[in-house]
């Protein structure tokens, strides 16, 4: 029988270790975000989290590894509510509902104070420009899903194969531009007196009007 001595430092082992495994995870998000895959640095993120290289090797095995694991938790989290949405229809109201979530989703996820979002737009972006090997994965695991979440939405009131694929390409193609741009071009050519959320409003607002007035 275990001491209560031996319980308590097992326990403490094991959030010890938790702690350690999340700060590695939230510092290969920041590093692989600012810098993508071939750039980023596995010292760096070890400085970063305040771990050693043993640690990474001990908890994720590898750089590779620990990429996969980012995206899945980035792309994947973020993501996965968007191939959902054609559920919860059930009349006009609720397609024009998820139609606009679907646009304001994709839009908020360029904002500077929604850091997840922000942080996965950058990887994105990055994987976009700078393809990486695991690129062709990410785009079936996580790219197809929520283009296929908009087009299953766009299906409900777009019977015509090619009027779809163009419908979605071209909604997909919109919100693309504000994901693959950096903030400081949304700046410069934003207009004067609004901010990104505020431009971000509008720009939602501007693409299901267009989608609702066409479609709808």
């Amino acid at each position: 029988m275990k001491k209560k001595s031996d319980i308590i430092r097992t326990r403490k082992a094991r959030a010890d270790g938790v702690a350690t495994r999340e700060a590695i995870l939230a510092a290969a998000e920041e590093e692989f975000a600012a810098k993508g895959y071939g750039l980023a640095s596995a010292r760096e993120i070890c400085r970063r989290a305040g771990a050693n290289a043993a640690l990474l090797s001990r908890y994720f095995g590898s750089k590779e590894s620990l990429y996969r694991i980012v995206a899945k938790r980035l792309f994947g989290d973020l993501g996965s509510p968007l191939t959902r949405l054609a559920d919860g229809v059930k009349d006009e109201a609720t397609w024009r509902a998820a139609v606009r979530e679907w646009v304001d989703d994709m839009l908020f996820m360029t904002l500077p104070a929604e850091k997840a979002q922000k942080l996965c737009a950058s990887l994105f972006r990055h994987e976009v420009t700078s393809p990486t090997r695991f690129h062709a994965e990410f785009k079936e695991a996580f790219g197809r899903p929520v283009y296929e979440g908009l087009k299953n939405l766009l299906a409900m009131k777009v019977k015509d194969v090619e009027q779809l694929d163009l419908w979605t390409s071209s909604i997909w193609a919109q919100v693309s531009v504000y994901a693959l741009a950096d903030s400081k071009w949304h700046g410069d050519f934003r207009p004067e007196g609004l901010d990104n959320r505020a431009w971000a409003e509008k720009v939602r607002d501007h693409i299901c009007e267009q989608v609702f007035a066409a479609i709808g």
